[in-house]
């Protein structure tokens, strides 16, 4: 090849060679990333300035509007900024839910917002989190249900003619809303504490609250002593029975086998039909 010099040829392949590096390693830093921030755009403007055609440069108006762009950029920016952070600030004291992504969801209230760098930290149970790992955020009334004392619904039976104790499943609260006490009442009446008695979430009340009860349904009243004073009417069912069916009664020893039933009014409703007196 006439008039080019061997090592300039090397060269030109030498620089060429550094230049597709440098090319790759830009590429593999800004994979997996469609944004383009306020330092991209500005290196980009730098670029295209440094390598326009002297004969025929960027005129001042493409300049200008180029320019207006990057400014209206960076002020998005710090406006999403401000806007983040100010938002963050409005979460002290709310209860949130952030999932972060080197550990197991985490809940709690915020104590305080700290910014680092210029970004919002949100400081939980003692630990720092980036805003980033916020996923939700509850209402103070909402969180607090959860923390308050609860019963699941739940059917008892009390048989008059087997009695036996009763368990109830029931979950005293959490978090500072606890309750240290209960007080049950049935069908308007408080049931002594003698026949109560409470071991790991099941409260265990004795046959004797029930003997005196005539046959049906009722609902246990459930009235805890947590900071809300929370009550529970409509949870728990005990039937009270005698024998098998709920509102059996015991027959009448008269009236065991016999074929005739006895109503409420002392009329016997038997086979023959009475005769109506004629006046």
């Amino acid at each position: 090849m006439a008039g080019v010099d061997s090592s300039d040829l090397l060269t030109s392949l030498d620089e060429i060679s550094k230049a597709t590096d440098r090319l790759a390693s830009t590429t593999s830093k800004t994979r997996g990333s469609s944004e383009l921030g306020k330092e991209e755009f500005l290196k980009l403007l730098v670029c295209q300035l440094s390598n326009q055609d002297p004969l025929n440069p960027q005129s001042d108006t493409e300049f200008i509007s180029q320019l207006a762009q990057f400014s209206a950029l960076e002020q998005m920016s710090n406006l999403n900024t401000a806007f983040a952070n100010s938002s963050a600030y409005s979460l002290v004291g709310k209860e949130v839910v952030l999932q972060p992504s080197d550990s197991s969801e985490v809940r709690g209230t915020v104590d305080y917002v700290e910014i680092r760098s210029g970004k919002a930290y949100l400081s939980v149970g003692g630990y720092s989190y980036s805003m980033d790992d916020l996923v939700r955020v509850i209402d103070s009334f909402y969180a607090i249900q959860d923390y308050l004392p609860s019963i699941d619904e739940q059917i008892l039976s009390y048989d008059h003619e087997n009695p036996s104790k009763s368990n109830i499943r029931i979950n005293l609260g959490s978090n500072g809303y606890e309750a240290t006490s209960v007080v049950v009442a049935i069908n308007g009446n408080y049931i002594s504490s003698e026949y109560l008695k409470y071991s790991n979430g099941v409260l265990t009340i004795s046959p004797e609250a029930f003997k005196d009860l005539p046959t049906g349904s009722y609902y246990l009243a459930f009235y805890f002593n947590d900071p809300y004073g929370t009550s529970i009417v409509d949870k728990v069912r005990v039937d009270v029975l005698n024998g098998d069916k709920v509102g059996q009664e015991k027959p009448d020893d008269d009236n065991v086998d016999g074929d005739e039933k006895v109503d409420g009014s002392g009329d016997v409703d038997g086979d023959e039909n009475e005769t109506e007196e004629t006046p």
